[in-house]
């Protein structure tokens, strides 16, 4: 990990045969086929992110099925995302909310029912895969996982139309529901076969680590993606950060990687005591040492792709008129 800049080392960025293999890969044909993608430029941008070898390192002991179910759940999510971001759609409130109204018909019963292309049509063949292998409560947890990041988005887009500054202590509590790690961790736990454990009354202590894990996806995601944030003119922790401690970035910078670090000691410390058994029924130690196991998983496969991902390279920013950067 540098300290310097926050960036995980590793992997070097978008090689020509890495990209070959995921142009050739599941992801990418699946993207084609519900209309998820839209353009030779977006079809480029989700083979540079290398979403087959993430959703590996997030399921390594799962089947082919269940890690290219990964890898799709994360392109759909990767490019709504970009897609908000990198076309000043995140700024108009209007839309943002009329994007949502459509996806979360979706998660409805019978709202699907007439979706044929486009991140709808991307949804609906996912949760039809996905929701009937998995018990109701799974189901509905989920639900409300994606509901509450749709909302969060939506309240986002507001600020971000408004020009509005928000408090640090604000910030973070909007990005931990912006990011997108509940989501897809609840996701994680179906194809990792490890669902949340049902312990009598629940564990805080699940629902804390849970927290921790989208603090260090949101926080490590803002470090590697600052500077295309700044040309979007986009708040980040680490800009926030600096105006409020009236500070340069980087010094901003090496504060957030200084709390990033300390926010995943905290889920490493944490996660060794459940899978240790402290406090937790014999009975569910199994259960709970998988579902624990299972998201370290997914937090260390997100902080090494964040750094090795093709996501963030400039030629995928918008330009001044909110057009990406025409490719090389």
């Amino acid at each position: 990990m540098s300290r310097s800049t926050g960036r995980i080392t590793g992997v070097a960025v978008g090689s020509a045969d890495a990209r070959a293999r995921q142009e050739k890969g599941p992801v990418l044909a699946w993207a084609r086929d519900t209309g998820l993608v839209v353009d030779v430029g977006e079809e480029e941008r989700l083979a540079a992110m290398r979403l087959e070898e993430f959703a590996s390192d997030i399921v390594p002991a799962a089947d082919a099925a269940h890690r290219d179910l990964t890898a799709q759940w994360a392109a759909f999510i990767c490019l709504v995302d970009d897609r908000l971001d990198r076309s000043g759609l995140g700024s108009r409130p209007d839309e943002v909310r009329a994007l949502f109204a459509r996806i979360l018909r979706v998660l409805t019963p019978g709202g699907g029912a007439d979706v044929r292309s486009g991140p709808e049509a991307a949804l609906d063949d996912l949760w039809q895969r996905t929701a009937p292998g998995m018990p109701p409560r799974w189901q509905k947890r989920f639900v409300a996982d994606y509901r509450d990041f749709a909302a969060a988005t939506c309240q986002e887009a507001a600020v971000r139309g408004e020009r509005t500054r928000l408090a640090l202590g604000d910030y973070l509590a909007l990005r931990r529901r912006t990011i997108t790690a509940l989501p897809m961790a609840t996701i994680v736990e179906c194809t990792a076969d490890a669902p949340w454990p049902d312990l009598p009354g629940g564990d805080l202590r699940l629902k804390t680590l849970r927290r921790a894990a989208a603090d260090v996806a949101g926080w490590t995601n803002d470090l590697a993606s600052v500077e295309d944030d700044q040309r979007a003119r986009q708040e980040n922790l680490v800009t926030v950060w600096a105006r409020e401690h009236g500070c340069p970035l980087s010094t901003a910078r090496e504060r957030v990687v200084r709390m990033r670090d300390n926010r995943l000691c905290g889920l490493q410390l944490l996660a060794e005591e459940l899978t240790a058994g402290d406090g937790v029924p014999h009975s569910d130690r199994a259960a709970v040492r998988r579902y624990v196991n299972a998201l370290r998983s997914f937090v260390s496969a997100t902080l090494l792709w964040l750094g090795a991902t093709g996501r963030f390279e400039p030629r995928w920013t918008p330009d001044r008129h909110g057009a990406p950067t025409p490719l090389p």
